[in-house]
């Protein structure tokens, strides 16, 4: 797990091309610098609001999508 800082999130600073698509995701659909932002895994995003309340974005590679989820799931057909 990695937390981004406000020039990772500018600079899309991250570790895969799924994480670099759903911070381009979060980035159009949210006011993302008010969120707290981590990479999980190489699918996945977790954000944290300033309540501590938390979701999970994740590539979905079947359907090129962003799907959220609110709790953290491990989906091995993703991986492939």
């Amino acid at each position: 797990m990695k937390q981004l800082t406000k020039e990772n999130i500018l600079k899309n600073q991250v570790d895969t091309i799924e994480q670099f698509k759903v911070l381009n995701y979060l980035k159009n659909q949210l006011s993302i610098g008010e969120f707290t932002v981590i990479l999980i895994d190489r699918f996945t995003i977790k954000v944290i609001d300033k309540n501590k309340e938390q979701g999970y974005f994740k590539y979905n590679t079947k359907t090129k999508s962003v799907d959220f989820y609110e709790e953290n799931i491990k989906n091995k057909e993703m991986e492939r």
